[in-house]
């Protein structure tokens, strides 16, 4: 069984693990030997999940073995998740912290876990910081709260950095071709959710690598490597 600290020393534990110094001596993932776990975030129509497949392609083209992943999904139980709290009916902002932290659970522990054991790169388009962004301060349930819920959801498992990609909210609803339950949210809550992803990245600047996302897409994967390569 899997035993974890009480909620406030687990949420200050995270804290004050995000403010050591960034690299491979942060103990965020104790599993890992030379695999890392990259997510992506950002609003819709930022431009993050093209990144996540420039990078990808990057780590596979220098010979190391990638698994991409998105949320909420990339499980078969995570794709039914994902098409009930994105295409659904509407629901109480706890319910639909709940389910992503579900979807999160499932793939947690059926994919990104074992193939970091296994030695593979993980890359996630979503990831924890999505729910600490729309639910924990876009809809206003408090980052610890809804950090709490998905440290028990993923035994504690954090990415290694977390690449966000900042565009200006009009502009990522212009771009975005999707146009779920969340999507159709007005534009300051888009906005609401930028501002929160910024309040994320000075919360957790050893981890939170920001990049502007206005740019040509191949300007802006040549900077992610650069700054992941730099954090090597």
């Amino acid at each position: 069984m899997h035993l974890v600290p009480a909620r406030e020393q687990r949420v200050n534990d995270v804290r004050a693990d995000e403010a050591r110094p960034s690299g491979h001596d942060r103990p965020h993932a104790p599993y890992r030997t030379v695999a890392v776990f990259v997510t992506f975030e950002g609003l819709d129509g930022s431009g993050k999940t093209t990144q996540a497949e420039l990078l990808a392609d990057a780590f596979r083209s220098e010979g190391r073995e990638v698994v991409a992943t998105r949320e909420p999904g990339g499980t078969p139980l995570g794709e039914e998740l994902r098409r009930l709290v994105l295409e659904g009916v509407d629901m109480s902002a706890w319910a639909e912290a709940a389910l992503f932290a579900a979807a999160r659970a499932e793939l947690a522990s059926r994919v990104i876990a074992p193939s970091l054991h296994a030695g593979k790169d993980v890359i996630s388009d979503r990831y924890i910081d999505s729910s600490l962004a729309y639910q924990g301060l876009a809809r206003g349930l408090g980052v610890d709260k809804v950090l709490e819920l998905n440290l028990v959801a993923t035994h504690g498992l954090l990415p290694d950095w977390t690449v966000l990609v900042l565009v200006d909210p009009e502009v990522a609803l212009s771009r975005s071709r999707v146009s779920d339950r969340i999507e159709r949210e007005s534009l300051d809550f888009h906005r609401a959710v930028d501002s929160a992803y910024r309040e994320l990245a000075a919360m957790f600047p050893n981890r939170i690598l920001a990049f502007d996302g206005s740019r040509a897409a191949a300007e802006i994967a040549k900077e992610i490597r650069g700054r992941l390569r730099d954090l090597s």
